[in-house]
């Protein structure tokens, strides 16, 4: 069991900001430590009697998985009476009862279920103990200023006493992605109530439409000076988590599947062994083009039709040669598929999974007992902690998402990890795996900027 004093110097003053803040935001790149940072001020708080009961929200896999597993680790955690509410029905009747928050110190409930947890406290009177802190694990999930989970939440956080959002990426994508998150953190006193006025005021649109928003001269950094007084995260040399080794293995698409995509690609049609495929915008046909890439595509009945298989061939080799436990990440459906007929029986993280077999593949991966194991990005995103049972990972193709990029990685390159990580990604050439690799380092680089901005805040180490 770990100690209390193994927190890094960091951690320590992290813990801190949010102890004497009751509105923070923590920013700290994954395998920084933040969960455990998180607990540590929930129990200085719970121990101090400033708090009576804290709500952790957090991604589905994080909140049943990652956080139960760091209060079982540290002796400092390890006595925390914690509950969590998931879709069964006995779970979500705890919370109904009298005497719950009483009985347990921490309430852990998955984001997908947040619009239900917002139905269920209003019905709670306002000194309810429930209301004590609210923390956010991976805030950067409820940037949408549409998204229903925002907005259910946004009507019940004046309620509470503490509210605190953690996340690896506050702003995945541009500096819009800001609003949200301070918006309920701050209840709307940063930089108001609407997005849509906030936007209009640092922003200006970049096409007829109005769909691409530019930020106006000087509005980034007037916008970083505003929140960071609410964001704690690392100074330059706190947290040095060695690069991962990144080889782009590049394949080339046969000529008869060449033809398929160059036809997508201009006319948003191709001929397939069945018929054809049509696409009803350009942006439709994006998506084609990248299954396209990947070896086969969806035909207009959602039956996929086989391409090619230089994608197939790539991942033969990888695993006949593989040297140790392998992450592969996969996009599509068929991608599973492909590596299932390879491999044979693959545990696997993502849609199709139940909660009990993501559980079981998790410990067994960490224990060293899986050659190999798949994992979707927009199910293995966020929080998990891999690090233990391998590695490597191999992508079937580049993501678009920034955000899915870094924290994918971040599964098996974060603390604790004893080897050099490496990342293969098979590209294939001249097709939107490229692009999608220049759009995703080109985001990356926008984040870095603004973190290091955000390190000028900081205290610096000793």
């Amino acid at each position: 069991m770990r100690q209390k004093n193994e927190l890094r110097t960091y951690q320590n003053r992290i813990v801190t900001h949010l102890y004497e803040n009751d509105e923070a935001l923590c920013v700290l790149r994954p395998g920084g430590g933040k969960t455990i940072t998180g607990l540590t001020a929930i129990v200085e708080l719970l121990q101090d009697g400033v708090i009576r009961h804290a709500i952790v929200v957090a991604p589905k896999r994080v909140a049943t998985v990652v956080w139960p597993d760091e209060i079982e680790l540290w002796a400092h955690t390890n006595s925390l009476r914690y509950a969590i509410l998931d879709d069964a029905p006995d779970a979500r009747a705890l919370l109904m009862t009298d005497r719950y928050a009483n009985n347990r110190d921490i309430t852990l409930i998955g984001i997908d279920l947040l619009p239900w947890l917002m139905k269920e406290l209003a019905k709670k009177p306002d000194n309810s103990p429930l209301f004590d802190l609210l923390v956010i694990d991976e805030i950067s999930r409820l940037r949408n200023p549409t998204g229903q989970r925002v907005a259910a939440l946004v009507k019940q956080a004046p309620r509470w006493k503490m509210i605190w959002g953690l996340t690896g990426t506050l702003r995945p994508s541009s500096a819009q992605d800001l609003f949200m998150p301070a918006r309920v953190v701050t209840r709307g006193k940063l930089w108001g109530r609407s997005f849509y006025k906030w936007r209009q005021q640092h922003f200006y649109p970049a096409d007829y439409q109005g769909y691409t928003w530019e930020p106006q001269l000087g509005a980034e950094e007037k916008l970083n000076a505003e929140i960071a007084p609410l964001i704690a995260t690392v100074a330059d040399g706190e947290l040095r988590q060695p690069e991962p080794t990144i080889v782009l293995d590049r394949v080339r698409v046969p000529p008869a599947a060449r033809s398929q995509y160059d036809s997508m690609q201009k006319l948003l049609f191709s001929k397939i062994a069945d018929g054809s495929v049509t696409a009803a915008s350009a942006g439709v046909a994006t998506g084609k083009l990248a299954q396209l890439a990947n070896g086969f595509v969806y035909d207009n009945q959602g039956k996929a039709s086989l391409a090619h298989d230089a994608k197939r061939r790539w991942l033969e080799d990888l695993v006949q040669d593989a040297t140790g436990p392998t992450l592969l990440i996969y996009e599509f459906r068929e991608d599973l598929k492909l590596m299932q007929d390879i491999i044979g029986t693959l545990p696997y993280l993502g849609a199709g999974a139940s909660d009990r077999d993501a559980s079981a593949a998790i410990e067994l991966w960490n224990e060293g007992k899986l050659p190999f194991m798949a994992l979707h990005p927009a199910s293995g995103g966020h929080g998990l902690n891999l690090q233990h049972g391998g590695s490597d990972m191999a992508w079937m193709s580049p993501t678009w998402s920034p955000e899915y990029w870094d924290q994918t990685i971040a599964r098996i390159n974060r603390s604790g990890q004893k080897r050099q990580v490496m990342i293969r990604v098979c590209v294939a050439i001249d097709t939107v795996d490229e692009l999608k690799l220049n759009r995703v380092h080109h985001k990356m680089t926008a984040q870095e900027a603004f973190e290091a901005y955000l390190r000028r805040f900081q205290i610096k180490p000793a």
